[in-house]
C-alpha cells in the first residue's frame, strides 16, 4: 500500500515552497500526500506579496476529513500563521501519528510567514507533540530566545540540545547558513546524543523552499516506516540532490528539482 502523509501548511503561488512542494516531494519519494490549506501566500522567489489566511475551521475541517478517511502514517506542519489556525490544527491531530514541525517563522526574503504571537502557541501546544522539530539558524535562535544567530557547529549543538531539552523531542538543527565549504545539519536526540550529517556546499544557487522539502522529505520516510535518523539522513541526501540539480532561468530565478 502506497505510503499516506498529510501536511498542514500554506499555499506558496510559486510552487517552490509550502504545499506545492510537500507534494512534489511526496510523489517523488513514492508517497501519496495529502494536504490541509493554512493560508494562500502570493509570493515569488524572494518576495512574498500577500498573506490571506484561512478561517481556523476550515483548516481544521481538513484534518479531520484527511485522518478520519486516509491511514495517514505521519503529519507535517509548515506554515500555520495565527495561534488560532495552530491550535484548530493541534486540535485535530492523533497522538500516535509522529508529527514533524517545521516552525515556518520568516520567509528567505525576510517577510514574516508568522504572527509574532503565534510564538508561544508553537511552545505551549505544538512542540510538546513533536516528534521532531527542523529550525534553520534564525528560528533556532528565536525558540532559544538567543540575541544572536549560532556561528558555528558548536554553537549550533548547544542552542540544540537546549531546545531538544526543553521539549522532549527530536531536533534537526539545519546548518546550511553557517560559513563554509561544508553544510553540517545537527540531529539532536531527546536522550542528548548528537549525530552531524555534513555534505559539500552547493555553490552559486539560490534556493527557494528548501526547508519545506526537508520536512516534507523526513515525513516521507517516516510514513514509509524509516526509524527517526533514517528518515533524516534519507532526507537530507535527496534534499541536496534537489539542490544540487535545481531548475534555472533568467535573473538568477532557481527552483529545486524536486523529480531529482
Amino acid at each position: 500500500m502506497t505510503p499516506i502523509f498529510l501536511s498542514i501548511a500554506g499555499s506558496d503561488s510559486s510552487a517552490g515552497a509550502g504545499l506545492q512542494a510537500d507534494l512534489k516531494t511526496g510523489f517523488a519519494l513514492g508517497c501519496y500526500p495529502l494536504t490541509a490549506v493554512t493560508c494562500v501566500v502570493s509570493e515569488v522567489p524572494g518576495h512574498v506579496a500577500d498573506i490571506a489566511p484561512l478561517p481556523p475551521k476550515i483548516v481544521a475541517s481538513q484534518i479531520r476529513e484527511c485522518l478520519r478517511t486516509f491511514p495517514v502514517a505521519a503529519v507535517k506542519t509548515g506554515m500555520l500563521y495565527s495561534t488560532e489556525i495552530l491550535r484548530a490544527a493541534v486540535d485535530e491531530l492523533p497522538q500516535h501519528i509522529p508529527v514533524v514541525v517545521d516552525p515556518v517563522m520568516i520567509a528567505t526574503a525576510g517577510d514574516p510567514l508568522m504572527l509574532a504571537s503565534t510564538l508561544q502557541a508553537y511552545e505551549s501546544d505544538l512542540f510538546p507533540r513533536a516528534a521532531l522539530i527542523t529550525p534553520n539558524l534564525d528560528e533556532l535562535a528565536a525558540l532559544c530566545r538567543h540575541d544572536e544567530t549560532p556561528d558555528t557547529v558548536d554553537e549550533l549543538a548547544s542552542a540544540a540540545v537546549e531546545l531538544s531539552r526543553a521539549y522532549g523531542c527530536a531536533i534537526l538543527a539545519k546548518g546550511g547558513h553557517l560559513a563554509g565549504d561544508t553544510c553540517t545539519d545537527l540531529l539532536v536526540l531527546p536522550d542528548g546524543s548528537v549525530t552531524p550529517f555534513s555534505h559539500a556546499r552547493t555553490i552559486g544557487i539560490s534556493t527557494h523552499g528548501t526547508g519545506c522539502t526537508l520536512s516534507s522529505a523526513i515525513t516521507a520516510f517516516l510514513a514509509k516506516g524509516a526509524a527517526l535518523p533514517e528518515a533524516v539522513e534519507s532526507a537530507l541526501a535527496y534534499t541536496s540532490r534537489a539542490i544540487a540539480s535545481s531548475h534555472r532561468w533568467e535573473h538568477d530565478l532557481f527552483a529545486l528539482n524536486h523529480g531529482s
